[in-house]
């Protein structure tokens, strides 16, 4: 346990913590429900496309980030807190059933599904308000969480147009909560090990994807031909390079202690700079089965390709200038 977390009032730092399987099982089912999208895009490789599910996919990992955020200050493996992560598990699922036409005929049960899952980490929260030190942090996640919640589920009821505009709202939400709840970063402090440990993970998901997206991509037609080798190579190669960007070079998943206002600062650009990163990875996936096609390549298409792979070299910059200094 660390000196500094040692306190009745803020939940403790267990030393050398590591993902717990039920994270592992958790993090299989967003497998599904990012395979789910990337297959959908890949079979609508274009910028209206790349939009949409660049909005779907960032909704889902913020998700996944919200349960790992809580699990990394607050899990001790409660039997309470199991159930409530089997109700969450159970709420991918339909949001993994409704990503695949989220903007068509399944968009409500995406919705829903997004909705209960807000409404869960909100629950979850409010459940460890026996950890004083934490009230302030609490209130902020369970309200934003609640508010979330509101949205996703008023919009299962609209019509396509307002129903993605409050989608857009919800996520805009999303990307400015590590701001909303800067204030309490360094006094319940996330796991030092345990969170770059999941962030690390996630990163294998997405690259996982990129290298199943290379076989789909040799299987792709009745027969094997040109494109779908130059493509499945492209993927094989480029997914390398971008785990040893990550892992070897980077070295994203190191030890990451929140000491003060700096290091505040820098975990929020580090947790920012994985978003360039896993857009790029899952583009680069989706690219693959789309490029392997036997039509010849589109200057659009090839544009979106390039574009959606120079993201990876930008998050790896980010996630370098947010190293800590002794790096």
């Amino acid at each position: 346990m660390n000196a500094a977390h040692a306190s009745p009032d803020l939940p403790p730092h267990a030393h050398g913590r590591k993902a717990t399987w039920f994270e592992l099982f958790f993090d299989l089912v967003f497998v599904v429900a990012v395979a789910q999208l990337s297959g959908a895009y890949a079979h609508h490789f274009d910028w209206a496309g790349a939009a949409g599910s660049v909005l779907l996919l960032l909704a889902m990992w913020w998700c996944w980030l919200g349960h790992t955020f809580h699990a990394t200050r607050f899990d001790q493996q409660r039997p309470d807190q199991r159930w409530l992560g089997l109700a969450q598990i159970v709420a991918v699922c339909v949001i993994a059933y409704g990503v695949s036409d989220a903007f068509g005929a399944r968009g409500p049960a995406f919705a829903l599904g997004l909705a209960a899952f807000k409404a869960l980490l909100a629950v979850a929260y409010l459940r460890e308000r026996r950890w004083r030190g934490a009230h302030g942090l609490i209130r902020a996640y369970a309200g934003l969480y609640l508010l979330q919640a509101a949205l996703w589920a008023v919009s299962a009821v609209l019509p396509p147009m307002p129903r993605v505009a409050l989608w857009l709202l919800a996520l805009a939400l999303d990307l400015a909560s590590p701001w909303w709840v800067a204030r309490y970063t360094t006094t319940v402090r996330p796991h030092p090990e345990h969170l770059p440990e999941r962030f690390g993970l996630f990163t294998i998901i997405l690259l996982g994807e990129g290298v199943a997206s290379v076989v789909h991509a040799l299987d792709h037609g009745t027969e094997l031909h040109g494109h779908a080798v130059a493509a499945a190579l492209a993927g094989v190669v480029l997914s390398f390079a971008t785990w040893l960007g990550y892992f070897e070079v980077t070295r994203a998943h190191d030890e990451r202690e929140v000491e003060g206002a700096a290091g505040g600062r820098n975990l929020r650009l580090w947790a920012y700079g994985h978003v360039p990163i896993y857009v790029g990875v899952f583009s680069l996936a989706a690219g693959t089965v789309a490029m392997a096609g036997d039509a010849a390549w589109t200057a659009p298409q090839i544009l979106l390709y390039v574009a959606g792979i120079a993201l990876i070299p930008l998050g790896l910059g980010l996630l370098r200038a947010a190293a800590p200094p002794s790096r």
